[in-house]
């Protein structure tokens, strides 16, 4: 068959008339179709040579097909003769005159007029010999791929080892930092623990230094008090003898009464006296029970902090154990590692010789499918050539027909000769478009012209306003996008003061910082949040506690407010992470800030609670009925007589 293998079957000239226009308007390129209705064909008379040594039969007669083609069949193959070798074919075509073509059973033809083609089989690239090729490529093909999966496969599963063995490692550094980190917490709060005994130590030394001067005091006003007792005594027997003086010597009566007032006034002081030294000594006394009271708090206090030292001192015994444990197994996992590091090095040169070996076979494979494209490249186009050829030769046949009514012998009984034929058909072309061109004349054509001018001119104007208006929205989005840098900027610069002073503020030290990772696009780029509390220097923010995390975003919070206060705020449990030294630190700090803003809290948190001028609460008493109770701070606090 040959070049008619890329023939196509219609079933009316019309249909392949409505392909040629198809392929003519797309640009398709050249077919040649073969219509059911029209295409009857001739047939050899098989009887005239199956008495012929080597005769198989007639080529139409051995293809099986639909009946409804059976004109293609002839047309293509009634004239083609199927011989069993090369040298009956030659026989056969030798007596009769080289008129049809014979095709031997290997493959080897025989062409009307005597020429011929043949040879091996082995390179046929046709559409029939490809698919052999296309199977053996395709298994290879397959072969490959497996192999390549395999490879990727142990190639993953190294991988994931490597990863598994890198994660376990880092997540036992991320072990011993931590043990680490806690050992000096819990060393600092040793330190601070031994620093408040020893302070308590100190107090408890003061207090049973005032003890004693107060006891040496109160023994002075005690034998203070058996003097003047002794004194009051002594002048009470002096009172009953200057009575007794008074019955018998009644001449000294009147110096008698002014000794008696003088002796009632000096008793009467000392009545005031006694009175006085009383009460010093119930004060003393009582003082002597306060200060007694408060030394046996302070024992019983500085025998619980020994105990809770003991205890920290236990505990710090206990991590330093704990982090040996640990320093042991990360040397045993370094250990394992490096052993761990050898396999996969060695496996990683494995992998890569494979991959090597892959990418060899895949360049052979692209290189031979490369030459393989480029055969049956050439092939076809020397078939398509072929084909355009046959084509072109019959549509010569048929256009000397149509256009001049001639055949080919009578063509050729004509006799005529064309010097140069390019310059003939050109200048045929020339007349052809001259005629075509004297075609109608269209009378409304100025009317025309004036519509489409009309038209463009207007169209033209629209185009016009249309770029101007482009060109000021981008002029004017210009300037608000520069504008919206600059006052970015600005903001920005000032939140970043701000948010150092509120976290300094916040954390009692430290630094906080925001950086813009592109200064040249600042409205698209990310911002970056540095923080480093006092006594840190951590580089991961992950590393940070999750109430460090929350102090933090905080300091940022109150950094905006203090840009662009709003007049009204509600924050929702925002503090809910925070232990209470810093939930103090939070409330009051939120406190400084209602210069400006009214704060709503939403929390559970005593210190915030504390600092709040109004409490709301809501309470279900009964199932389903809902209470709201309000506590003005300001007002309970008047009517405890707390000041606030």
């Amino acid at each position: 068959l040959g070049a008619a293998m890329q023939h196509v079957v219609t079933d009316t000239e019309s249909d392949a008339k409505r392909a040629i226009q198809f392929l003519k308007q797309t640009n398709g390129g050249r077919c040649t179709f073969l219509p059911v209705a029209t295409i009857k064909g001739t047939e050899l008379d098989e009887r005239e040579y199956v008495s012929q040594s080597g005769f198989e039969g007639i080529a139409s007669r051995l293809v099986e097909a639909d009946e409804k083609y059976s004109g293609i069949l002839r047309s293509l193959l009634g004239r083609t003769v199927v011989c069993d070798d090369m040298d009956n074919a030659l026989k056969l075509a030798a007596k009769f005159g080289y008129k049809f073509r014979i095709v031997t059973l290997d493959g080897q033809i025989i062409n009307a007029g005597g020429s011929m083609t043949g040879g091996s089989r082995k390179n046929t690239v046709g559409i029939l010999g490809r698919s052999g090729e296309i199977e053996r490529l395709r298994a290879d093909e397959a072969e490959l791929n497996s192999k390549a999966q395999k490879l990727e496969k142990e190639i993953r599963e190294l991988g994931q080892s490597v990863d598994a063995v890198r994660a376990e490692f880092e997540g036992m550094q991320g072990d011993i930092i931590r043990a680490q980190e806690e050992s000096v917490r819990l060393q600092s709060e040793l330190r601070l623990v031994c620093e408040k005994l020893a302070d308590y130590n100190e107090s408890a030394q003061a207090l049973n230094d005032e003890k004693a001067a107060l006891n040496a005091r109160a023994d002075q006003l005690t034998q203070r008090k058996t003097q003047a007792e002794q004194y009051v005594a002594r002048l009470s027997a002096e009172i009953a003898q200057c009575e007794a003086e008074l019955e018998w010597a009644s001449g000294e009566h009147s110096k008698l009464l002014e000794k008696r007032t003088q002796i009632d006034a000096n008793i009467s002081a000392i009545n005031l006296g006694l009175v006085g030294f009383k009460k010093d000594i119930e004060a003393n006394e009582q003082a002597i029970e306060a200060i007694i009271r408060q030394q046996e708090g302070h024992i019983d206090r500085c025998a619980l902090i020994r105990a809770e030292a003991e205890e920290i001192r236990r505990k710090n015994l206990e991590l330093e154990e704990e982090i040996l444990r640990v320093e042991r197994e990360a040397a045993e996992l370094r250990e394992r590692a490096r052993g761990s590091r050898e396999s996969i090095d060695a496996q990683v040169s494995e992998r890569t010789e494979l991959e090597r070996r892959s990418s060899e076979l895949r360049l052979l494979e692209r290189a031979k499918a490369g030459e393989r494209e480029k055969m049956s490249g050439e092939l076809a186009r020397l078939e398509e050539r072929k084909g355009a050829m046959l084509r072109e030769y019959d549509e010569i046949i048929a256009k000397l027909y149509d256009e001049y009514e001639l055949t080919r012998r009578e063509a050729e009984e004509c006799g005529i000769k064309l010097g140069n034929p390019n310059e003939a058909k050109k200048r045929l072309n020339e007349i052809k478009l001259k005629i075509k061109g004297l075609g109608n004349v269209n009378v409304g054509a100025v009317e025309e012209y004036k519509e489409v001018s009309e038209r463009y001119n207007f169209m033209n104007e629209q185009v016009s306003d249309i770029e101007r208006s482009k060109a000021e929205l981008i002029k004017i989005v210009n300037e608000l996008t520069e504008n919206m840098r600059v006052r970015f900027i600005e903001q920005f610069n000032k939140i970043n003061e701000n948010f150092k002073v509120c976290f300094t503020e916040l954390f009692g030290g430290g630094s906080a910082q925001l950086i813009l990772c592109d200064e040249n696009d600042v409205l698209s780029c990310d911002i970056d949040i540095k923080v480093q509390p006092p006594g840190k220097n951590v580089q991961n923010i992950d590393l940070f506690s999750g109430g460090e995390k929350v102090m933090a975003a905080i300091s940022l919070l109150f950094a905006i407010l203090k840009v662009t206060p709003t007049p009204f705020c509600i924050f929702d449990e925002v503090e809910a992470a925070l232990d209470d030294v810093n939930v103090v630190k939070y409330a009051e700090y939120m406190r400084k800030m209602t210069k400006n803003i009214q704060f709503i809290a939403i929390t559970h948190r005593r210190g915030t609670m504390e600092e709040a001028d109004v409490l709301y609460g809501v309470t279900m008493q009964e199932k389903g009925i809902s209470k709201l109770l309000r506590l003005n701070t300001d007002e309970v606090a008047g009517k405890l007589g707390i000041d606030v």
